[in-house]
């Protein structure tokens, strides 16, 4: 035998090594390396990855598989879509605001309050209360408007409450307007004389024995009578020629309100405040249809309803 045969030795190194490889081929090589678990990050919201020890085609399959992926299609739940409504305030000329929103709000007010002596009001809806607050620091100081649980509204009719009410009774240290409601809205502050100054300005003057009527729509000049509807107030001075006795207004509200009886107040001339008026006071008369009430020349009177009405004197 030849032990150092240089062809034997050559065969029998070729027979181990390939047995080796039909080893390695059998077993596979994949369980003695596994993949690093922290090797690759994903973000499925914004559809990236990290790929520190991943190759460059490993990391071409991800974000192909990732831009193919088709997610499932879930049942649609209900959603409601709030809108915004802010509150806006625009000039509307001679010095007046209008200021408008739509829901409750609060709205504060600058160092121009000084100069406003009118405020009417108006809701959109007529199935929403309208309740607005002035307030300073805090303390309402005064309130327009009705709210749903001051009244039977099926009782009182199925209007828009709004309305006409004088500033000048009020401190003038309002700092904020609050306004309760579900709808729309709309006030407008208007200085002195605006009302006057506005229906002049248009041409409407005032004819012999009118009297002044304000409400919601601006001021009328009232000769046989008027209707409208919500807060109303009359200055009881004519335009001359006129009689220096008592005036009777007759205020009759709508057969649907007839069961709320308005709140009457009465500014006489020469005091700065309205006062409340009785039922029983003498100057009043009252049925279930009808409300009398006399006043004297320059007599203000102030009526809180939110209901329809019409209004003539005698």
């Amino acid at each position: 035998m030849a032990p150092n045969n240089p062809r034997l030795l050559v065969l029998s190194v070729a027979f181990l090594l390939a047995v080796a490889a039909l080893i390695q081929t059998i077993g596979g090589d994949d369980s003695a390396n596994p993949p690093d678990s922290k090797a690759v990050s994903s973000s499925s919201s914004e559809g990236t990855y990290e790929a520190s020890s991943v190759t460059e085609s490993g990391l071409d399959a991800l974000k192909t598989a990732s831009s193919t992926t088709v997610a499932p299609i879930l049942p649609k739940s209900p959603t409601t879509t709030s809108v915004l409504h802010p509150v806006t305030s625009i000039s509307i000329g001679n010095g007046a605001l209008r200021i408008s929103g739509h829901g409750s709000d609060v709205v504060s007010v600058g160092d121009e309050w000084m100069s406003y002596r009118t405020a009417i009001y108006r809701g959109t809806d007529s199935d929403s209360e309208l309740l607005i607050e002035l307030r300073e620091e805090e303390t309402v100081i005064a309130t327009f408007g009705y709210s749903n649980a001051a009244a039977d509204r099926s009782d009182i009719g199925n209007w828009t409450i709004q309305g006409i009410r004088w500033l000048e009774d009020i401190t003038q240290g309002v700092e904020e307007i609050a306004v309760t409601t579900s709808s729309g809205w709309e006030i407008d502050l208007l200085p002195e004389s605006f009302l006057w100054n506005q229906q002049i300005e248009t041409g409407n003057s005032p004819r012999a024995d009118d009297r002044f009527l304000f409400s919601s729509q601006g001021l009328n000049f009232v000769g046989l009578g008027h209707e409208g509807t919500g807060d109303f107030m009359i200055y009881n001075a004519c335009e001359g020629p006129c009689n220096e006795e008592k005036t009777v207004w007759s205020i009759e509200l709508h057969s649907d309100c007839r069961a709320n009886s308005p709140d009457l107040f009465v500014r006489s001339a020469g005091s700065p405040f309205f006062e409340l008026i009785s039922y029983q006071d003498p100057r009043v008369t009252s049925t279930r249809a009808t409300v009398e009430i006399a006043l004297d020349n320059y007599d203000w009177l102030q009526v809180l309803t939110p209901c329809q009405w019409g209004a003539t004197y005698s």
